[in-house]
């Protein structure tokens, strides 16, 4: 199996692509837009802090920057018709705020802002069937779930804030049926459980529920697997912390150990397949993960993915994957990848197994109310920004 896998991951030099510049750059989130891809992230910035990255890639990739002249990233794009919607955490007024970016080929077209009485923190943008829905925190006294639903033409229809008076954070949501399943992590019980949220179209909670054992839990991605929604995260039950997946409506999950600290962030799947991917660290290095599931979610191979320095994969939608890289330059540089064509040099066999653990559901009394947030007029420099391209699957 390992060299059939290996004959799929030709040298082409579209498998791995690193854009670079003389500051530090990372990417957190792509996606597929047409015969094109979308992909968004931060640069480190010449005045403060960060400035967010937005990146369209065809042919060739063209990139620009969103500065506020304080701290803006984004950690997450959807796409919008055409174009890419990116969204954006920004500092521009001092607390954050949230930022929803319409971008392409031919640049930057359009900037929307939000915010509230609190920090407002964007995780996650979702397309949903009649617009779409985003997923972060709101900070007052402690760090709240936060869910806001928008119609398709970026319009606000209603925003929901959720908590138990302890921390928690929302990083992902997908939809099912008519309503939507979130996912994060809660300190409610003391050490992190992640939580599952049931929420209707109309924003009312449905059910909640957290899920762990005596260590770390924390669910990262939710998305749909044979119609069905499945959740990957990490747990930590043992000394070292191993990736989590998770049938929220069975309660049926299985662990996977690499060795030291693996988690999950991400899968893409079709009716045979998981593609399952996110981090690994061992031995002092850290390294992009890839894990191949049957469709019956056991075990088919694992591979590090990374050079030989710090690699980190952040999302993966479809076959294409966005992370950053130490390994080719002394900074911080964007990786883009698909894994139907990684190579060897970029790619290596990783031992993993299943392991048995005791994690369960347990009783999550969270409160809901409505969050007043508004659109805002905030203001933001914009330039294009070129990146050298390479590749290290160059063999």
């Amino acid at each position: 199996m390992i060299a059939v896998l290996l004959l799929l991951f030709s040298l082409a030099f579209s498998g791995v692509k690193v854009l670079s510049s003389e500051f530090n750059e990372a990417a957190f989130g792509i996606k597929v837009a047409g015969d094109g891809l979308c992909f968004v992230g931060r640069r480190s910035s010449e005045e403060n802090g960060y400035d967010a990255l937005l990146g369209f890639c065809r042919d060739r990739c063209r990139t620009y920057l969103l500065s506020s002249k304080s701290d803006d990233y984004s950690y997450t794009v959807e796409t919008h018709g055409r174009l890419c919607l990116g969204g954006i955490t920004s500092l521009a007024r001092g607390n954050m705020d949230l930022v929803l970016v319409l971008f392409g080929e031919e640049g930057i077209e359009e900037v929307l802002s939000f915010g509230g009485e609190g920090n407002d923190m964007l995780w996650f943008i979702k397309q949903v069937s009649d617009g779409y829905v985003l997923v972060g925190g709101v900070q007052g006294s402690d760090w709240d779930i936060l869910v806001v639903k928008l119609d398709k033409d970026l319009n606000l229809l209603w925003a929901k804030r959720l908590g138990t008076g302890y921390e928690e954070y929302a990083y992902g949501v997908a939809e099912y049926g008519r309503k939507y399943y979130v996912v994060g992590r809660s300190n409610y019980r003391g050490n992190w459980d992640a939580f599952i949220l049931e929420i209707s179209s109309e924003g009312k909670l449905l059910s909640s529920k957290l899920f762990g054992g005596g260590g770390k839990d924390y669910l990262r991605y939710i998305g749909l697997f044979r119609g069905k929604p499945l959740a990957v995260g990490r747990s930590e039950t043992t000394p070292d912390s191993d990736v989590l997946i998770l049938l929220p409506e069975s309660g049926i999950y299985k662990l996977y150990d690499g060795g030291e600290f693996d988690y999950g962030r991400v899968f893409s799947a079709d009716r045979d397949t998981v593609i399952l991917m996110g981090d690994t660290y061992e031995g002092g290095t850290s390294d992009g993960l890839l894990i191949f599931l049957d469709g019956e979610l056991n075990l088919r191979e694992a591979f590090a993915v990374g050079g030989d320095d710090v690699d980190s994969v952040r999302y993966l939608d479809g076959h294409v994957f966005a992370g950053y890289t130490y390994s080719l330059s002394l900074d911080n540089d964007v990786l883009l990848g698909d894994v139907r064509h990684l190579c060897k040099s970029f790619v290596g066999e990783k031992k993993f197994r299943e392991r048995e653990a005791n994690l369960r559901f347990f009783p999550y009394p969270i409160e809901e109310r409505i969050y007043d947030i508004r659109p805002l007029d905030l203001s933001f420099g914009i330039r294009s920004l070129k990146l050298q391209e390479n590749s290290p699957c160059q063999e």
